[in-house]
Parts: structure tokens; C-alpha cells; sequence
């Protein structure tokens, strides 16, 4: 009997392949129908893309003092990436050098948030094509959406799908006073 000098490929190979499999799945990359596998909203790509019309419709008929557009919101595509409806607010085009008043992201949540139930909102700031920016920290502050159960990163504030309902009550309360 010979013993081979070449190595077995074929377990190798299989342990590799069982070994990239692990990490994909537990990174949270790898998209099952849509999800990734530990996302706890339990919401598609495609279910954010059905909910953007029917937002851009709402957007579209309100007469804000800012410019949104709209996107696939997450909150964390390393793990459960809680997707949702994203809303980009942008300084209105004829604004001088605006600073985001409470008021306007109020009325930016009370057209938004009716219209969305069962998933996460995330509101952010942009940059415009001459590079004014709007800060929402302290829009985010006044309205009390920078604490919990909302959250508040880096320009971009989080209201979990549970909390829709508190957010629009802030942000009507902000309106009427």
C-alpha cells in the first residue's frame, strides 16, 4: 500500500464551504426572502419598497417647509437590520443656510408616520448639490426623540415600529402649542 503525497481535497473543500456558510449566516448578510435572518421587525426589502408610494404619495400632498426623499431605512445589517421606511430631509431650495426647526420635523413625522404601521421609521439629514446640510439633533431634542425608546445616531434619528403612535403624539403636540 502507497501512501499519497497529495492531501484530500474533498473534505477540505467541504469544510471550507461549511465554514463560509457559518459566517454568512451569522454575520446577518445573507438575505433569506428578502431578510436577513436575525432581523427582529420581520420586514422585506420589498415590503419597504410597497410602503414608499403610498408615503411619497402622502409627501407629495403636504406642503413642508423642507425637501424629503425616501429610502430603505436599517438600523444594523450586521445583525437584525430592522429595516423600515428612511426619510431624508434636505433645506428647502430658496432657504438661507436653514438650521432644521422642531416644527418642520414635526410636520415631516405627522405626513409620515400615519402612514406606517407594522415597521420602523428612520428620520436623517442630506446634504444638498451645494453642500448645505440641516442639523436634526436639536429638532430631534425638542420633539424628545432623542431618548428612549427612540434612538439617535449620527444624524439620524430611530422610531421603532412600537412607538409610531407616541412619535405622532409628540410631534402633534410640538404643532399645536
Amino acid at each position: 500500500m502507497r501512501l499519497s503525497l497529495v492531501p484530500r481535497r474533498a473534505p477540505m473543500l467541504a469544510a471550507a464551504g461549511l465554514a463560509v456558510a457559518c459566517a454568512v449566516s451569522l454575520s446577518g448578510c445573507a438575505v433569506l426572502d428578502g431578510r436577513s435572518p436575525f432581523d427582529s421587525s420581520n420586514v422585506s426589502y420589498a415590503d419597504v419598497e410597497r410602503a414608499l408610494p403610498g408615503v411619497q404619495d402622502a409627501l407629495d400632498e403636504a406642503d413642508l417647509p423642507v425637501e424629503v426623499s425616501l429610502y430603505t431605512g436599517s438600523s444594523n445589517c450586521e445583525g437584525a437590520c430592522d429595516l423600515g421606511v428612511g426619510v431624508s430631509l434636505l433645506p428647502a431650495e430658496d432657504a438661507p443656510r436653514p438650521d432644521l426647526h422642531p416644527d418642520a420635523l414635526a410636520a415631516v413625522l405627522v405626513v409620515v408616520l400615519p402612514e406606517e404601521s407594522g415597521m420602523p421609521v428612520y428620520v436623517r439629514t442630506g446634504v444638498s448639490e451645494d453642500g448645505a446640510g440641516l442639523d436634526l439633533e436639536p429638532a430631534a431634542r425638542a420633539l424628545g426623540l432623542d431618548e428612549p425608546p427612540f434612538s439617535m445616531s449620527i444624524g439620524e434619528v430611530h422610531v421603532p415600529k412600537d412607538e409610531l403612535d407616541t412619535a405622532l403624539e409628540l410631534a402633534v403636540a410640538r404643532l399645536d402649542r
